[in-house]
């Protein structure tokens, strides 16, 4: 009789923790089905119409990356040599932008030099490449962007667009 006892209390413990489980489930769904109707999920992007802080850096080739980098249209991807998602977006990045002169693609590596070598060597042809440590000058000044993520800024250093992927940057026109 005690086994039964036992394998009766087992049982609606184990019955219990399902409700529990069951019930966070439909509590996530609920959330979910309250995204926003795009289905994304908000991302801490730059908003389209912030104007870029002062900031300083210097790209592989020697020039000077400023706020003054941006006289025209610019492209702007930011990667991490710690994302796995950055490297899969990498080629499509590259030949999205192929068609548009380089001084007018700023492509922003965060991490080691080393572990950048594959970013630097895809991106070389296609952009104006700076390789900083994380959180510094460049992709600081984009706030706290997720990694990969994709920006178009206008002649005054301001934010026209803020994108998750190459595929949703504008048609590129040769400059």
């Amino acid at each position: 009789m005690p086994y039964l006892v036992t394998v009766v209390v087992f049982v609606g413990l184990l019955c219990a923790f399902d409700l529990i489980l069951t019930l966070a489930i439909v509590r996530r769904l609920r959330e979910h089905a309250a995204l926003p109707a795009s289905g994304r999920p908000k991302v801490p992007f730059t908003p389209p119409g912030t104007p870029l802080p002062e900031f300083t850096a210097t790209a592989l080739d020697g020039t000077a990356v400023t706020r003054a980098f941006f006289a025209g249209p610019t492209i702007v991807g930011l990667f991490s040599t710690t994302c796995a998602s950055c490297r899969e977006r990498l080629p499509e990045f590259a030949e999205r932008v192929r068609p548009v002169d380089a001084g007018r693609v700023l492509a922003v590596i965060e991490g080691d030099r080393d572990e950048a070598e594959p970013f630097v060597t895809a991106l070389s042809p296609v952009a104006t490449l700076v390789v900083e440590p994380v959180k510094r000058p460049v992709s600081g000044a984009f706030g706290h962007p997720a990694f990969p993520s994709f920006y178009v800024v206008d002649e005054g250093a301001v934010v026209t667009a803020s994108l998750l992927s190459p595929s949703e940057l504008p048609a590129p026109a040769r400059a």
